[in-house]
């Protein structure tokens, strides 16, 4: 009986054998070896008994696995021993491989090796060995698409080192192609969006000489968070000082001299500073602030407005609802400013009432501010007005700007203090400003330039006919008005010619500007932005000659080694005759004789997707998973002027989606390499809502992913925080009473039986914006329909999801949906999700 046992157990476990597939990993660089001592008194027991021991040394011994100044050779590895020259213990060596697959794949790593060690995969510790003979190790591991790169960290015992390892896997994985290399070259990951050393923003000093550079550095595995500034020396081109206290905050640079003031919180109490960055001299401007929020200095750095957050107090058990806004926890709470003497030090509250107060500007000669208020009002669209006023700083003395505005702006001082600049839209001056063909609506959200005239009050609206959206702008002393802007899918730099009356595009080094900071007395700005295949990196620029400067890119080690595919613009004609932009991201690698499956993205509001790299939506690393991917802005997004982005407006479900289907229909046709059997689409809020959609209108997509999307517009608009307030501009004079051929008609949930294919819907449990019962419906009438639909909530997260290694599970959720559904890959689908039998 034993022996028939014996036998079929033998049989099983050489099925097992037939059944795996096997790679060796026989190239690996080495290290030179290095002589680790034990530390003084490693043979006397510690308070707990125990003695140093040698695998003690190899976890304290700590080392960059990353380190450039490594010197590595290469070697064979096979039945031969490796010889080492040196000591035969307590050599630390690193040995670095790398394993490449083709696919997501489950497997595991076998290691011999008569030493003690680590084993770690692409900077991630996943075994330590503890003694050093010549055992085996079975290493468990899932690899996704792409190059990884294995370390192993090890003290030899002997001058002979034997190793022997292989990597296995099971039939279901034999199309991954595993492959052994000492080439370093990778692809995009989710981690490279994540972590690392990232320029989060940068401010350059008034006179030009300095910039204040902040950082913030994610750890890997952790995600925690280092953030620390530097202050660079443009004329020396060095570092001068590093600030790493993590007691301060809101640092900025005075306005007229080169001198720094940062907040310190102590005990619920802030305290401003100022930092004199020649002597060294740190001076306290004012204390004791409560609930401080931000602040702003005078021109003459003689005295600062600060805003003070008052939180209201909880309403007990039971609320009574005073109005819709009053859904929000935080809507009675309040805002007021205050003024700091920094002479004596003195603070005085100078705005009170029922209303919060806004700070906008302070006048350049420093003798007034400009503040609003807003209140509500649902007697027409949409539904609050806001005053705007300018206070003597001297007497607190009020003189109305404009009162009871039905659209509000956001207004700046010219450099003589006798004009204002103004962010609003196109209808923030009634007419004025609105540049669409008749019958069209304008779009609220197309933020738009105006000059406003203080002692005549005539407007002049200076974008009218220009077509970018106006991001931010900044009016110069020598009175020039830079306009940073949305260009299509760019994000770029204009400047304004006030003689002229003319736009001028002034030529960077990103293809999309994130943040820029001029100087005040020089003609010099710095500036942070990506490019399609470029992460952030800082520049200087000098605005008369429009030259930039590279200043710092954190990121140029890491990013190396990385391989990107290839990137092209793809545009068609709608069925209006109107172009559609887009572009096309390829796999790294791309060979035009294969198929490859198609994702196919599109904007989730009406701002379109630009040409970021990372983001939250990473189109990058879906093309490095062996996508193509083709993302295009439809009708309704800003951006391309005012008559294209009027289209966003009561467009629910109509040209947006029309644009989306016929495009890829297109698209397809056109690119003979797509696979279109193999065609998915994804989009977020809006976008969700698009893509819930689009799935009751064509059967071109076999799967779709919706995150935070709106299955019903009629309890998105009575329920979400800001669903109302958004529709004054998204569904203007709309509402489920007048329209309800958008709010029934368009609504996805209301066309469930008309839905094809298949569809995963991702949602935050605590979004505010969408509230996840968005999902819950639609995933409740897809159930009961029989139609293919799986949901997965993201618990603790609201519109956007923002915690680190929840991240990192929702995008291989993405992937592995797309894998399952468009390469019939399952395996990591199934493995995250396992089925239960509820």
């Amino acid at each position: 009986m034993k022996k028939i046992n014996l036998i079929f157990l033998f049989s099983i476990l050489m099925q097992f054998s037939w059944a795996q597939n096997s790679l060796e990993l026989n190239k690996w660089k080495i290290t030179n070896p290095e002589k680790i001592n034990l530390p003084a008194f490693s043979d006397i027991e510690n308070i707990n008994g125990d003695t140093f021991k040698t695998s003690d040394l190899l976890r304290e011994t700590k080392v960059d696995l990353n380190n450039k100044s490594l010197i590595w050779k290469n070697i064979e590895v096979g039945t031969d021993s490796i010889i080492l020259n040196q000591a035969d213990e307590n050599n630390l060596l690193l040995l670095s491989s790398y394993l490449s697959v083709n696919r997501w794949t489950k497997g595991s790593l076998y290691i011999t090796l008569n030493a003690i060690y680590e084993v770690y995969l692409d900077g991630e510790l996943i075994k330590t060995k503890k003694n050093a003979d010549l055992s085996s190790n079975i290493i468990d591991v899932k690899l996704d698409r792409g190059n990884h790169q294995i370390v192993i960290k090890l003290l030899t015992s002997d001058k002979v080192l034997k190793l022997q390892s292989e990597f296995t896997y099971g039939e279901e994985f034999s199309d991954c192609n595993a492959t052994v290399s000492l080439n370093p070259k990778r692809y995009f990951t989710i981690n490279d969006v994540l972590e690392g050393k990232n320029v989060s923003s940068a401010q350059i000093s008034s006179t030009g000489k300095y910039v204040l550079i902040n950082y913030s550095e994610v750890v890997h595995d952790s995600g925690k968070s280092k953030k620390y500034s530097e202050i660079y020396d443009l004329e020396k081109q060095k570092n001068i000082t590093v600030l790493r206290n993590k007691n301060i905050s809101n640092v900025k640079w005075l306005p007229r001299t080169d001198k720094l003031s940062y907040v310190s919180v102590f005990e619920d109490k802030s305290e401003i500073f100022v930092y004199d960055i020649l002597t060294g001299k740190e001076k306290s401007v004012a204390k004791e602030i409560s609930d401080l929020s931000d602040y702003s200095w005078s021109p003459n750095e003689d005295y600062i407005i600060y805003s003070e957050y008052i939180k209201a107090e909880k309403p007990g058990d039971l609320k009574r609802i005073y109005g819709n806004e009053d859904r929000l926890p935080y809507f009675r709470n309040r805002s007021f400013l205050h003024k700091i003497d920094v002479k004596s030090g003195n603070i005085v509250q100078i705005t009170s009432g029922n209303l919060s107060s806004s700070l906008h500007d302070i006048k350049p000669d420093g003798s007034k501010i400009l503040f609003s208020i807003s209140k509500i009002d649902y007697s027409e669209v949409p539904f609050h007005k806001q005053n705007l006023y300018e206070m003597d700083i001297k007497t607190n003395e009020l003189t109305s700007i404009w009162e009871n505005k039905i659209y509000s702006g956001y207004a700046k001082y010219s450099p003589d203090g006798a004009k204002l600049l103004v962010q609003g839209g196109p209808e923030c001056f009634g007419d004025l400003g609105i540049n669409v063909s008749e019958g069209r609506i304008p779009n609220s959200y197309d933020s738009q330039l105006y000059i406003f005239d203080l002692a005549t009050k005539q407007v002049e609206p200076i974008t009218k006919n220009f077509d970018p959206a106006i991001g931010d702008a900044y009016w110069s002393k020598d009175n020039q008005i830079y306009v940073s802007v949305t260009d299509k899918d760019y994000g770029n730099l204009y400047r304004y010619n006030l003689k002229s009356k003319s736009f001028e595009k002034i030529n960077l080094l990103v293809e999309v500007l994130k943040n820029i900071d001029f100087a005040y007395n020089k003609p010099t700005a710095v500036y942070t932005g990506t490019s399609i295949s470029t992460p952030k990196k800082l520049y200087t620029l000098d605005l008369k000659k429009e030259t930039s400067t590279l200043l710092s890119f954190p990121e140029k080690g890491r990013f190396t080694d990385i391989q990107f595919g290839k990137t092209e613009p793809w545009n068609f004609e709608n069925k209006n005759g109107t172009t559609i932009y887009g572009r096309v991201y390829y796999p790294p690698n791309y060979d035009a004789t294969k198929k490859y499956p198609v994702i196919v993205n599109f904007y989730g509001g009406t701002s379109p997707i630009k040409r970021s790299f990372g983001g939250r939506y990473p189109i990058n690393n879906w093309a490095a998973e062996g996508y193509i991917v083709y993302v295009l802005q439809p009708s309704g997004a800003t951006g391309f002027g005012q008559d294209f982005s009027a289209l966003h407006v009561n467009g629910w479900g109509f040209d947006a989606i029309d644009d989306i289907i016929d495009g890829t229909k297109k698209f397809l046709e056109t690119h003979p390499s797509t696979d279109a059997e193999n065609v998915g689409c994804i989009g977020a809020s809006y976008g969700g809502y698009t893509t819930m959609l689009i799935q009751t209108r064509t059967d071109i997509f076999k799967t779709a992913i919706s995150h935070a999307g709106i299955s019903s517009l009629t309890s998105y608009w009575g329920e979400g925080y800001w669903g109302y307030s958004y529709s004054t501009g998204a569904t203007k004079f709309s509402y489920p009473w007048n329209r309800k051929d958008i709010y029934v008609n368009n609504s996805p949930v209301y066309n469930a039986d008309k839905f094809q294919n298949s569809i995963l819907l991702l949602h935050g449990t605590t979004d505010t914006n969408v509230p996840v019962g968005e999902s819950l419906q639609y995933y409740a009438a897809l159930k009961l329909l029989g139609k293919d639909v799986e949901m997965v909530l993201v618990d603790g997260q609201n519109h956007w999801i923002l915690d680190y290694k929840k991240r990192i599970k929702w995008h291989y959720t993405i992937m592995s949906w797309f894998d399952k559904k468009l390469k019939d890959q399952p395996q990591q689908w199934n493995d995250m999700y396992p089925k239960k039998n509820l």
